[in-house]
């Protein structure tokens, strides 16, 4: 598993670690997860490597479930928020009111402010309550959508970023040539939201909502990927 992935879990994991501390072993917890007549994972030998490797890592996380900690990611991702609303439709709204800013070059920064504001709307708060509630409350279809918005944001910020710095390079190199249309970069625009889709599909297909027993009388849930092997 990746070490990003791996990053991306440790708090999820020290809530789950802290829960079943009363286990001896970990083919008890296993046996736990097994029983449950919800989707759980499939502990296959790789599987559980991966699970040794999540413990070993939440043993030199802190303290994640602390009132502080809550009300500092709180304050945190509320401000990021605002200020990334604020800012990219700032952006949007005086180029679009702007007629002498009608460029590619324009169309391009319109177009990040766009993935910004979409990961903004439809990833950012999902994730606050997550990591707050430490528990996917969104139900499956969210799963799968606030996966395919965080991938597909990056894909179409990055690959703006590369037409844009495609565009300069053309202009330094071919000051006198004529620059690239409007047109053309709203066509360039297309293609990159339709390479991105391609691309941030997967990670959308496959993810899959595990649900577990927490404590008696209580279900959490985790949205996570689960590509076929």
């Amino acid at each position: 598993m990746p070490r990003w992935l791996l990053q991306s879990y440790r708090s999820q994991v020290v809530g789950l670690l802290e829960e079943f501390d009363h286990y001896s072993s970990l083919a008890k917890l296993m046996s736990t997860y097994q029983a449950t007549n919800r989707t759980t994972f499939n502990w296959t030998d790789s599987r559980i490597v991966e699970w040794e490797r999540f413990a070993e890592l939440a043993k030199y996380e802190p303290e994640s479930q602390k009132p502080t900690v809550k009300a500092l990611l709180i304050v945190a991702y509320s401000v990021i928020i605002i200020m990334s609303l604020f800012g990219n439709m700032l952006v949007c709204h005086v180029v679009l009111k702007n007629k002498r800013m009608h460029s590619a070059t324009s169309l391009f920064i319109v177009n990040l402010a766009v993935s910004d504001i979409m990961i903004t709307l439809l990833n950012t708060p999902f994730t606050l309550v997550r990591f707050v509630n430490s528990t996917w409350v969104f139900g499956k279809a969210m799963c799968h959508v606030s996966r395919f918005v965080q991938y597909c944001s990056l894909h179409v910020s990055t690959l703006t970023l590369t037409a844009i710095a495609l565009d300069r390079h053309q202009v330094i190199l071919n000051p006198l040539k004529q620059r690239m249309s409007p047109t053309k970069g709203a066509l360039s625009i297309s293609v990159i939201w339709l390479m991105a889709t391609c691309f941030s599909l997967p990670h959308a297909i496959y993810q899959k909502l595990f649900q577990y027993n927490y404590r008696e009388a209580t279900v959490r849930s985790l949205c996570l990927p689960d590509f076929p092997e």
